[in-house]
């Protein structure tokens, strides 16, 4: 049997053209009419539009039907306070936490910077504190384990989002190559549903429940909200294998 991982990102709870709230419904029905349920659902990032605590109320009220684990890291739009008094118990620090599910790991890292006089920080860095906290994760159990951040580590041939791409990607691959249990790095941002590799292993991009960043030569929208609300379904397969199905609903 495959440990069945459903991956949702960029909900945008709070956007103002997005319907972020009825789209994210329209990926979560989805995931609920599957039998049986996936096994976990990973949010990688951009839970709220602008962070407001409100945007996090109406988040974690939609996010409440999942009737599963639910894993979840912040994004760039994200505020790490209301964030985390949402999701964390208003835990310290960066946004950190590991996860056991059907005995796999999944490691939710916090990639978000903190805003500079007011203004949204949209690259993603992870601070050394939180390297060496992955790392002592990484190394204190050695089950299949899943990476996930908002920031794609690698450049994936969009240009509104290569540029704000995780700025220290080389620190994060220097951890990750020193563990071979490590099967994929999942991520969130670029709105596009894709695959790349990084440290050697599958860098897997969620998609974008509230919009969809095209390639710049396709002829849609810079941000294209019309475009359907995606996700992906990533299995685990028992001998160490990993197959993902991307879905537009």
């Amino acid at each position: 049997m495959a440990l069945v991982v459903a991956h949702l990102t960029d909900t945008h709870f709070g956007h103002e053209l997005g319907e972020a709230a009825y789209r994210t419904r329209l990926v979560l029905d989805e995931l609920l009419r599957m039998d049986p349920l996936p096994d976990v659902l990973v949010h990688s990032g951009d839970v709220a539009d602008h962070g407001y605590p409100e945007e996090y109320d109406e988040a974690v009220q939609v996010l409440s039907t999942w009737e599963g684990p639910l894993v979840i890291c912040p994004g760039n739009h994200d505020v790490r306070a209301p964030y985390v008094a949402a999701f964390l118990d208003g835990a310290d620090g960066p946004a950190n936490r590991a996860h056991t599910v059907g005995g796999a790991r999944f490691v939710m890292l916090d990639s978000l910077v903190d805003a500079v006089d007011g203004e949204r920080q949209d690259h993603g860095v992870l601070l050394p504190e939180t390297l060496a906290w992955l790392d002592a994760q990484l190394a204190a159990d050695t089950s299949p384990t899943f990476v996930a951040l908002h920031h794609p580590p690698v450049e994936i041939g969009v240009g509104l989002m290569d540029p704000i791409m995780l700025t220290d990607a080389e620190k994060l691959a220097e951890v990750l190559i020193r563990h071979d249990h490590v099967v994929a790095t999942l991520v969130g941002h670029a709105h596009t549903m894709g695959v790349s590799t990084f440290a050697g292993r599958p860098v897997l991009v969620g998609g974008g429940a509230v919009s969809t960043v095209p390639l710049d030569r396709e002829d849609h929208p810079l941000v294209w909200y019309a475009a359907a609300p995606t996700f992906a379904i990533h299995l685990l397969h028992a001998d160490g294998r990993l197959t993902t199905h991307w879905r537009a609903v």
